[in-house]
């Protein structure tokens, strides 16, 4: 798709969701067991565009990996990689860019890091001067500072000594440290000035403690690492805390119940886990300053937070989101401005006060972190469409699904009839069939009751009789349901447009209303043209002009939302207690 629209919710999200596994930790743990000696097995790790591009260019180094049902299984080569020259196109990964830039000093011939042209503009100049001081042999292909590189090999001199900025990203710290055990002497890194994202480097460290080997760290102000040898080693990976801050945002937004099966807060290893305590900061007086220089990944989901809350919030700590996929700080106060927020930005800090919301359609620049955060806004403001929503495959792949699970909240129907509304091809009769079958009810299709009445096809109908006919025998038809209980009931797609219609049909029941997007019902429709046009505009711009008429009303009358927009979370609906 090349857009997505996000619909609000109507209902408190009750949800149990099974995370991907987290990206930090899974590049960490592929990189160790590729260094250690025998067969790993890394269990729960992520699926995505970055983790892929990492495991492609270990294969390049000679690094085993097989795909099996439950894990991967890689086996290690104990740092002696495959010689020879190799080039290596690592797209958009920082973090893979990072760790494999160091480790390929280490390997015997030459190797070519190269990216995308966003990759090509992210700085690389820190991690490669202190590869230097090491004798590393790397050069700047194009840009003074930037990939592509080439890495020639390494000369080291007697004693290992790096001093490194720490202003700019941790990984060139964990970088060094997963190279540190390989040199063959101890290894001892100062920092310059002070360390930005400590919880990545203990994130480092944690993983490496895992493969059994070990940094010692002088409280973020110099590391050492002395000369070890990797162990192969069965790993679970933990469920993803930056993907899981778009689902504890929407928690605080919406209330409701939240659990995961793959993360716990208080024993997770990576640093993002603490975003619920800064969500509760939220709460806290009219004016705040929040510092999350350590976890900056979950900061962006913050900023779209602290737009609903009271007051103006001050985000501090984010020099490192301006060499991200994008310039993260000014992508955030654009597109923020865009909907209606007050947003202004300094180097290093983003302020939001809540200002008038309105529709927009929000650019991602490609950045995941974009699409994903400005999803969890739509949750509450109509008309904001996500532009290149598949942007979310770099991390999280399933996360349109995912978010389709949030409207699957439990109903408590009682004898009241489950009535659902929605635009044609929403899937209406389709889900309405199988809940009527599942619930043990009758299911009243009204179309096909308007079809009975006047024995012919609703086109013909109209063909014949025009469309203000077929809306009075509509309201005949939702009137005969007004005292009926126990039904499903799947309505036609202009039922809003009548109030004497929904007072009839609401009397006695919960309103559905089933959302899909508009690309997705225009492809759907395409297949099925048994109906009228109400426009007579080619199919796309109908659906949209219809689509636009029709959502205050359909969100009007709905006690709650569900997004079906990739057919597959109603397929399985366990949601009801009645």
């Amino acid at each position: 798709m090349n857009k997505r629209e996000v619909i609000p919710l109507k209902q408190k999200p009750d949800l149990c969701l099974t995370l991907p596994g987290s990206k930090s930790i899974t590049n960490r743990a592929l990189l160790c067991a590729a260094l250690a000696t025998g067969t790993s097995r890394i269990y729960g790790a992520l699926k995505s565009d970055d983790s892929e591009v990492m495991q492609r260019a270990l294969k390049q180094f000679g690094v085993g990996i097989r795909k099996k049902k439950d894990c991967l299984e890689i086996a290690g080569r104990g740092g002696k990689f495959r010689g020879g020259k190799v080039t290596v196109d690592l797209h958009n990964a920082g973090t893979a860019t990072r760790f494999l830039t160091a480790i390929s000093v280490f390997r015997p011939g030459e190797t070519i890091i190269t990216g995308n042209q966003r990759m090509q503009e992210r700085p690389i100049a820190d991690l490669v001067e202190g590869l230097r001081q090491l004798g590393a042999d790397i050069q700047y292909m194009n840009a003074e500072g930037c990939p592509p590189l080439t890495i020639s090999g390494l000369k080291l001199p007697k004693k290992l000594f790096i001093n490194m900025k720490g202003d700019k990203s941790s990984q060139y710290f964990s970088s060094l440290f997963m190279l540190g055990p390989l040199l063959g002497r101890p290894l001892k890194i100062r920092v310059v000035g002070e360390l930005v994202s400590k919880p990545y480097i203990d994130t480092t460290i944690a993983v490496m403690k895992a493969f059994g080997v070990s940094v010692k760290n002088n409280q973020y102000k110099s590391f050492e690492i002395r000369p070890q040898k990797y162990k192969k080693a069965n790993y679970r990976v933990e469920g993803d805390a930056s993907s899981a801050s778009y689902f504890s945002a929407l928690h605080f937004l919406h209330g409701g119940k939240l659990k995961f099966t793959n993360l716990d807060y208080k024993r997770a290893i990576q640093g993002d886990a603490n975003f619920p305590e800064a969500l509760e900061k939220l709460k806290k007086g009219s004016s705040r300053t929040i510092n999350m220089e350590s976890m900056p990944d979950a900061a962006m989901t913050l900023a779209v937070c602290a737009a609903f809350a009271k007051g103006s919030t001050k985000i501090t700590g984010l020099s490192t989101l301006r060499i991200k996929e994008t310039d993260r700080l000014a992508a955030l106060k654009n597109e923020l401005c865009k909907v209606g927020v007050k947003a202004s930005i300094t180097n290093s800090s983003i302020t939001v006060s809540k200002g008038e919301f309105k529709p927009a359609n929000v650019e991602t620049y490609n950045d995941h972190r974009m699409a994903m955060c400005f999803a969890v806004l739509g949750t509450k403001v109509p008309s904001i469409v996500i532009e290149n929503p598949d942007c979310t495959d770099k991390t999280y792949p399933n996360f349109w699904e995912d978010l389709e699970k949030v409207y699957l909240a439990p109903i408590k129907l009682g004898q009241k009839n489950l009535l659902l509304t929605g635009m044609r091809c929403s899937g209406k009769t389709f889900h309405g069939k199988r809940l009527a079958k599942k619930l043990g009810r009758m299911f009243v299709d009204l179309d096909q009751e308007i079809e009975k009445t006047e024995k012919m096809k609703i086109d013909k109908v109209v063909r014949l009789k025009g469309w203000p006919y077929f809306r009075k025998i509509e309201q005949k038809i939702c009137s005969k349901f007004e005292g009926v209980k126990n039904l499903v009931i799947a309505a036609g797609g202009g039922v809003v447009l009548s109030p004497k219609n929904m007072k009839a049909l609401k009397k006695n029941s919960v309103n559905v209303f089933i959302f899909a997007d508009s690309e997705i019902l225009a492809e759907r429709i395409k297949k099925d043209q048994g109906r009228p046009s109400l426009t007579g505009e080619a199919l796309e711009n109908e659906i949209h002009l219809i689509w636009e008429e029709r959502r205050d009303l359909y969100l009007k009358y709905a006690d709650y939302v569900w997004d079906d927009t990739n057919g597959n979370s109603l397929q399985k609906p366990n949601f009801f207690v009645c």
